[in-house]
């Protein structure tokens, strides 16, 4: 498989962990663009294409479908300046912050840190989805995660630690928490879409950056579909 094909194969395995974290209905294929459509239903991105880079002639097409509309485009793509540049001569606005797609073998992930004292762990859920939690002496989440096992492939998703409890490690806890479950399950390989703070995180456990995530939208008519 060439790198084109790999990271295509990443995001879609990807997106079903993802949409699967977030209750969403399986996505669709376009036919022509190869793109996935997924159905999200919030208040200006009630629909969201995801576009693994390989055309220019794709991609502005489906960035002009997009213009006058309450959607979202991603592309994910390892020639990010470039993609935005065509983005927003399309028209549309592209989101400042880019993510990126990463990946891991779940082999060499750290093996599960405890926590500091002050802190409870607790998984909960059923099925292919698990929530991890830190909750504080107070039984509040001072750090949460989702993780979706399909497959061999276990998706992370929501990672967050709140602000009054952060550099204290916990991401790493819950990060190692996730990875344990999933490996439990049988899964050997991780994806996530990781901000930018949140990938020095990921790379600090392992985690590898696949590609980089390049999101645009045509903010009139999103913020028209939001005041609807």
């Amino acid at each position: 498989m060439d790198e084109l094909g790999l990271v295509k194969d990443l995001v879609r395995r990807w997106e079903r962990g993802w949409g699967l974290c977030r209750g969403l209905p399986e996505a669709t294929t376009r036919t022509a663009s190869d793109a996935l459509e997924v159905v999200l239903g919030l208040p200006g991105r009630e629909w969201e294409l995801f576009v693994v880079d390989a055309d220019n002639g794709v991609v502005r097409a489906l960035a002009e479908e997009v213009l006058g509309a309450p959607g979202w485009l991603t592309v994910t793509t390892r020639r990010a300046d470039e993609v935005a540049a065509l983005l927003e001569d399309a028209g549309l606005e592209v989101f400042a912050e880019r993510k990126s797609l990463m990946s891991i073998d779940l082999r060499n992930h750290p093996t599960p840190a405890a926590p500091p004292a002050e802190y409870r762990q607790e998984m909960s859920g059923n099925g292919a989805i698990r929530t991890a939690q830190l909750l504080d002496v107070q039984g509040k989440v001072a750090a949460r995660g989702m993780v979706a096992v399909v497959g061999t492939d276990a998706v992370m998703h929501d990672i967050h630690t709140d602000p009054g409890h952060r550099r204290r490690g916990l991401g790493s806890v819950v990060m190692g928490m996730l990875s344990r479950h999933a490996i439990q399950r049988g899964a050997t390989s991780g994806l996530l879409m990781a901000t930018v703070d949140g990938a020095h995180l990921y790379r600090s456990l392992g985690w590898l950056p696949e590609a980089t995530m390049v999101t645009a939208t045509d903010r009139t008519a999103t913020n028209r579909s939001t005041a609807a």
